[in-house]
């Protein structure tokens, strides 16, 4: 099936901006922040309850990046023709909005805490299925099932390191990031670029005759 291009273009340019609006909004108010370390602290904390600009973060760097990575998802899963691929990756984006829920510093085991911390567990785990979707899905071309692969191993490894005390938890908590927006910004760019022609490999037409 055809895919319309703006199709592309809108989930390319929700997927970038998503990705550069994280960015810029975390380079912002972690500099606006007078006590914020960029390489020990955990981004959570800039929308912790009482810090500065914490409402403001949270809108900005965790709902709306959210709500552009949702539609991002949707949107990818309508190019590569998978439904469900599409809302394991939309409904990431939409956990991702939901970690605006601010955490309490002085008290972890709070409710809007752990409400926090089960947003963010449950959107990766929606977008680890979702890569896990595109990697083992025979009409996809090899460089998005390689993407999605690699991808998926290198959170993995993030989350092992920490396990065995290779690195601290909010080094682990960039690794993620650097991870999950790496993989949406490679595609987002492949997306504007016309890429979906490569979505499509040679070995679709052998899956739809096999399947015949």
């Amino acid at each position: 099936m055809a895919i319309d291009p703006t199709i592309n273009r809108r989930a390319g340019i929700a997927g970038i901006s998503a990705v550069l609006l994280f960015a810029a909004a975390l380079l912002l108010f972690g500099t606006l922040h007078p006590e914020f370390d960029f390489f020990q602290d955990y981004i959570s904390y800039l929308g912790a309850i009482g810090e500065p600009n914490a409402i403001w973060w949270n809108v900005i760097g965790f709902f709306m990046v959210g709500i552009l990575l949702m539609f991002f998802g949707i949107q990818y899963g309508r190019i590569v023709e998978d439904r469900l691929a599409g809302i394991l990756l939309s409904l990431f984006g939409l956990g991702f909005a939901f970690t605006a829920i601010p955490v309490d510093k002085m008290n972890e085991a709070s409710a809007v805490s752990k409400a926090h911390i089960v947003a963010i567990c449950l959107g990766l785990a929606f977008w680890m299925f979702g890569l896990a979707r595109l990697s083992y899905k025979p009409r996809l071309g090899r460089s998005i099932q390689r993407r999605a692969s690699i991808s998926a191993i290198i959170l993995v490894a993030a989350i092992a390191g920490l396990v065995v005390d290779l690195w601290s938890m909010p080094m682990t908590h960039r690794l993620v990031f650097a991870v999950v927006f790496g993989w949406t910004a490679i595609t987002g760019v492949e997306l504007l670029k016309g890429g979906t022609k490569k979505f499509h490999s040679k070995r679709a037409s052998s899956y739809k005759q096999a399947q015949a």
